[in-house]
């Protein structure tokens, strides 16, 4: 990257969804580039002219909050914030500060041992979920019965992790749901399009094969959005709901910082790319290229 550009969008590989947002910034009047670890490395170094910012969508959790951290120390605003990367990539972080200010989520539990997963479930009530604290596309989530299936499950964790470094686990009480949980795009603080993702499985990850089809944001939707983004700032987020059958009311799942939507918006038909390449424009307004 030898001239400078307004917009360096880190990456670890092209997907649609990137493409879709070069396309949008370029359209808004903007440059802008795609950046691998060690085109960041340049700008860092200064042998490489500075962006005005870098939208970080960097695949690995730990390599994303790491350039927007650089990029920050070097006086280059990302989005999103190494601060907020450093919360959506911890399942473990989120379900603490969701319960020390009171935000709807599923109660939650870190668990050092099999032992003291058994210890939740007896408490929680079984069955119970089981999730490493940083993943993505419904890796490594277990919906664990009883103390039986628990053994099951340790039996095979310590064929592949003799040591225990899979620990610590979020354990969470397991909340029955309809055919379909709701994936909320956020943009700034707005929520911009809701979707539901059906599935006759308990999971619900479009990896996994569910469908999506567009619903409305509700009032509801909004405050729960306003109250995750009062806590981790604006930014560039898929905030997972789930609606509980017992009471009808919506929790907080999680929260993603790296949402993919290109798939996705082939059936809801909202405009993600562009509604992003808005927000940036209105962040680095007035501020040229190579500053």
């Amino acid at each position: 990257m030898n001239e400078p550009v307004d917009v360096l969008v880190s990456v670890t590989m092209l997907r649609p969804e990137e493409r879709l947002l070069l396309d949008a910034l370029r359209g808004r009047g903007l440059t802008a580039a795609t950046g691998l670890a060690r085109d960041v490395g340049a700008v860092l170094n200064g042998t490489a002219p500075a962006p005005a910012t870098i939208l970080v969508r960097t695949l690995s959790h730990r390599d994303a909050a790491q350039v927007a951290r650089r990029a920050e120390a070097a006086g280059i605003p990302a989005l999103n914030t190494a601060a907020a990367l450093d919360v959506c990539n911890d399942k473990g972080l989120q379900a603490l500060l969701f319960g020390s200010h009171d935000v709807p989520h599923p109660r939650s539990f870190h668990a050092y041992a099999d032992d003291e997963i058994a210890a939740f479930g007896d408490r929680l009530g079984w069955p119970i979920v089981v999730k490493p604290l940083s993943a993505s596309w419904g890796r490594g989530v277990v919906r664990l019965g009883s103390r039986d299936t628990l053994d099951a499950w340790s039996g095979g964790r310590e064929s592949t992790d003799a040591a225990g470094k899979a620990f610590p686990v979020l354990v969470q009480e397991y909340i029955e749901k309809p055919d379909h949980d709701l994936r909320v795009i956020v943009i700034g603080t707005q929520p911009v399009v809701a979707i539901q993702r059906h599935s006759t499985d308990w999971r619900t990850n479009t990896h996994l094969g569910a469908s999506v089809s567009r619903t409305d944001i509700t009032e509801d939707i909004i405050l729960l959005c306003k109250r995750v983004t009062d806590l981790i700032g604006p930014g560039f987020y898929g905030v997972d709901l789930i609606e509980d059958i017992r009471d009808k009311q919506l929790r907080v799942l999680e929260v993603n910082a790296n949402p993919e939507f290109a798939r996705s918006s082939r059936e809801h038909g909202v405009d993600i790319a562009g509604l992003l390449a808005d927000l940036i424009v209105e962040r680095i307004g007035g501020i040229p290229a190579g500053v």
